[in-house]
């Protein structure tokens, strides 16, 4: 009888485990899934930014050209 008590209590114990392991794991699998939804976002705005770089470069060099024209009027 002690035997049965003994084993029913560790079948708790172990179905307790199992309950929190799997809700560990779910918790892990969302955090993974954020984690790589976050890094998909970076490489998203770091394209982005790269572009917007690349066009205020250009509209940057285009001010040059025009301020030169300014201050060298070819009459």
């Amino acid at each position: 009888m002690e035997i049965d008590k003994t084993n029913i209590s560790e079948l708790k114990k172990i179905r307790v485990l199992q309950e929190t392991f799997d809700k560990s794991m779910k918790i892990l699998e969302s955090h993974i899934a954020e984690s790589i939804t976050n890094k998909e976002k970076l490489n998203s705005i770091k394209s982005d930014l790269k572009e917007a770089n690349e066009k205020f470069l250009e509209a940057e060099r285009c001010l040059d050209d025009l301020k030169v024209d300014l201050e060298n009027p070819s009459s």
